[in-house]
């Protein structure tokens, strides 16, 4: 079933970052019960996957862990003391087959002739926290040759005070399997992307499957419920545009108790922890058609007034997981008269939530402004099941239906009247927005005729409604629980993806018109050097440009420019530089035993001045670990500065800008021992930052030709002894001003530091290459230049050369 992991969609919902989806669980169980398809689940997975709802794992499950397997009826046939342990007991049980089991036994309420549950030798226990397999062993001496189980231990309670005793009329020798029912399931692993909020509940994605096959899904059913009564709650939303709808209801005498194994199983299939059966009823209904609810205790909400707005500064809220949050103005929240009850949309609060002891509750089911939801949600951090479904946009019309389902699952499992009228705030409906699409552009977009027919056909099981046809436009009205569709490019792509994009045939031609691209365009140039690096081994690498701030200074932080609506803290702020992403990517690769590394990056940075904004393009080049890859033959040595200065150079020659110029837009970083140590580095990092958009500037695409020179070239070498502190190159600059127009090119080919030179000493050998293009050089000549060089450095850079 993985196969799924791997087919990707080539169209704009799938171009998304993998950082940007989640994993939805569906149950395929649950899922049947509103959609009944006559096609494998290996169809359906593909369907999905192909639509654009990628499907990246199947996995089987169990409504009792493990299935039972294995375990089966034993009859306790004698008992006594153990030798050894004063609170273990022998004892002898009868499973139906021809040899009794003797079985070490430590419960204290374990007597003869009572009916058990056996796992015998082989079988695997499941625990809520562990799993092992039943084995033979000796117990403080004695033998024993299975388990004699309590409730908790084979998964159909919680009970471990003492073994499970089954009734006494049971048949020894009956397969466990054969007293308790254990359902079967198989849940799949949805990756859902922002665009498709519609499809985060079991009913979204009977939708898509309706689209895709045509079958008609089953709406869940309810029961018109006659709501009246005196307790109600007023509402009154101070902010329409963040709260376009709010709408509630009052139940009384309520019991707060376990839920029924029917709904702790379809909760348990997408591995939610049931907690009590009003908690979950809203955790249900979130799941099964999309719709957040959240549940109040009627007692707690002051003078009985609920009032969606935004906060006060210094307001503090406890919410559900125990944290005290700070409010402000940019937090949307539920209040009653006097304070926060929940931050809306989001997370309750932990003083009105329902307890054990809640006898009254009041059901709240809202539509909340995506916007205003993701605001407050990334300001805490949090990412709820609720906020991802506010964030992304339900259904409004939802919210009535979904109350009402609440009120028919409590009053099944929890009892209780209803105490009040459905309170229902929705003050300007939302309007199911308008589209126009003409068919000949249609085909011209895609490039392939659809039949109109079956692009119709499409649009009706999409829940798309035809207003006007005349054949040539169609007027469209789009369900409010598809946002994304805003234009008539989003209703082409739903008809491509559910026709098929594999159902689409490849042209036998394809027309071509070949561009004349520029030899400076940008990302030509790019390609070149791309390539030029690429050839000399280095690695690309690409980084997000959002970072966390924590990376940086806090005078550093001055300049940056911060997201508003962070979708993390660790993406809070615009990359300032490249260094940072550099040493990123050197971790990731030495955390993976891959230390010899040479990375470069094109990439934007992104600082604030006053209050302008600038961006800039930078071509970053590091260099970590060694120089060549571990070998017997190879001596293992560092990479250095000037390797990586000599490449940049050699960018400048490929770009046709001087050596001069090239330095003046590259910086050698000073990567700091607080950067290595928040990347969790201890290796050294070299890495250079070249001003890219400088280089375009400068790059010059003229090809300078130059004759093969007529007369020969003349090599001297010389060993120059420098003080440590003198680089190559201050030598290189007395032998250009010296030699001038003579010298043709310059080699350093050695550098030595040791004995008998000096601490603060080192040598360099360095070969000097001299060319008249007039006549043939005479010794006299070249000695000449050779003694006035030697003078120059010994005067200029207190060299001492080597005879």
């Amino acid at each position: 079933m993985n196969k799924y992991c791997h087919l990707r969609l080539q169209n704009r919902i799938t171009q998304l970052s993998s950082l940007f989806h989640i994993i939805m669980k569906i149950s395929y169980n649950w899922l049947k019960q509103l959609i009944n398809i006559d096609l494998s689940l290996e169809e359906i997975c593909e369907k999905l996957t192909m639509s654009g709802l990628e499907v990246e794992h199947i996995v089987e499950t169990e409504s009792i862990k493990g299935g039972l397997k294995n375990l089966i009826v034993g009859e306790v046939m004698s008992k006594t003391k153990h030798p050894n342990a004063d609170s273990l007991n022998l004892t002898t049980v009868d499973v139906g087959q021809d040899n009794l089991l003797s079985i070490v036994c430590g419960a204290k309420n374990v007597a003869v002739g009572q009916k058990v549950v056996v796992a015998p030798i082989g079988t695997t226990i499941h625990t809520p926290t562990d799993s092992f397999k039943i084995k033979k062993a000796k117990i403080r001496g004695e033998v024993s040759e299975g388990m004699i189980c309590a409730e908790d231990e084979i998964g159909i309670g919680s009970d471990h005070d003492g073994i499970l005793v089954l009734d006494s009329q049971t048949k020894t020798g009956t397969p466990l399997t054969d007293l308790f029912e254990v359902e079967t399931d198989q849940q799949i692993e949805i990756a859902i992307i922002p665009n498709r909020g519609d499809a985060i509940s079991h009913l979204g994605v009977a939708r898509e499957l309706q689209a895709l096959t045509g079958t008609k899904y089953k709406k869940p059913t309810i029961e018109k419920i006659d709501a009246r009564g005196t307790m109600r709650v007023d509402v009154s939303i101070n902010d329409e545009q963040a709260c376009p709808r709010y709408a509630g209801i009052t139940l009384t005498s309520v019991e707060v108790k376990e839920s029924p194994e029917w709904l702790k199983k379809r909760l348990q299939s997408i591995d939610l922890k049931p907690i009590n059966n009003i908690v979950d009823v809203s955790n249900f209904i979130q799941h099964e058609i999309g719709q957040p609810l959240h549940v109040f205790d009627y007692d707690k909400i002051q003078d009985h007034k609920i009032i969606p707005r935004f906060a006060k500064k210094g307001e503090k809220l406890i919410t559900l997981d125990g944290e005290e949050r700070d409010l402000n103005e940019n937090h949307f929240i539920i209040a009653d008269s006097s304070r926060p009850l929940a931050i809306a949309g989001v997370l309750g609060g932990l003083d009105s939530g329902v307890t054990e002891s809640t006898n009254t509750i009041f059901i709240e089911s809202a539509y909340f402004n995506p916007a205003a939801v993701r605001k407050t949600a990334k300001s805490f951090g949090l990412n709820t099941d609720s906020s991802y479904r506010f964030e992304r946009g339900i259904d409004p019309e939802m919210v009535e239906f979904a109350l009402t389902r609440a009120v028919n699952l409590i009053m099944e499992v929890a009892g209780g009247e209803i105490s009040s009228e459905i309170l229902d705030v929705y003050p300007e409906a939302i309007q199911p927005r308008q589209i126009e699409i003409n068919f000949d552009e249609f085909i011209r977009f895609i490039g392939y005729e659809i039949p109109k027919e079956k692009s119709i056909e499409i649009l009706k099981n999409l829940e798309i409604k035809i207003l006007a046809n005349n054949d040539i436009n169609i007027l469209l009205e789009v369900p409010r629980y598809r946002p994304d569709i805003e234009r008539p490019v989003d209703i082409y792509e739903e008809i491509l993806r559910v026709y098929g994009f594999d159902n689409i045939p490849i042209p036998d031609k394809v027309n071509y018109i070949p561009s004349n691209i520029d030899k400076n365009a940008p990302n030509k140039l790019k390609s070149k050097i791309s390539n030029y690096l690429a050839n000399i081994g280095f690695n690309e690498i690409m980084n997000n440009s959002l970072v966390p701030s924590r990376m940086y200074a806090e005078e550093e932080l001055k300049e940056a420019v911060y997201m508003l609506n962070p979708l993390s803290i660790d993406m809070d702020v615009m990359r300032m530089e490249l260094t940072n992403s550099a040493l990123e990517s050197v971790a990731y690769n030495v955390n993976r035993k891959n230390t010899d590394l040479k990375f470069f990056e094109f990439g934007k940075t992104y600082i604030k001045k006053e209050d302008n904004y600038i961006e800039k393009e930078v071509l970053q080049l590091t260099f970590s670990g060694n120089r060549h890859p571990e070998h017997w033959s190879v001596k293992s040595t560092h990479l250095t500065h000037n390797e990586l200065i000599a490449v940049a150079t050699g960018i400048g020659k490929k770009l046709n800008i001087s050596e001069s110029k090239i330095k003046k837009v590259m910086k050698l970083e000073n990567v700091s021992s607080n950067q290595l140590k928040f990347h969790g580095l201890k290796q050294e990092v070299i890495t250079l930052s070249i001003d890219w958009d400088a280089c375009l500037s400068l790059a010059n695409s003229t090809i300078q030709l130059k004759e093969i020179p007529k007369y020969p070239i003349v090599r001297r070498d010389l060993s120059i002894v420098l003080q440590k502190e003198t680089g190559y190159e201050d030598v290189a600059k007395v032998a250009k001003s010296t030699l001038q127009q003579k010298l043709t090119d310059i080699l350093l080919f050695d550098v030595y530091e040791d004995k008998p030179l000096e601490e603060n000493q080192k040598s360099f050998s360095v070969a000097f290459f001299l060319h008249d293009p007039k006549k043939t050089m005479e010794d006299s000549e070249i000695d000449h230049l050779m003694q006035k060089l030697i003078l120059n450095l010994e005067k200029n850079v207190n060299a001492i050369i080597r005879k």
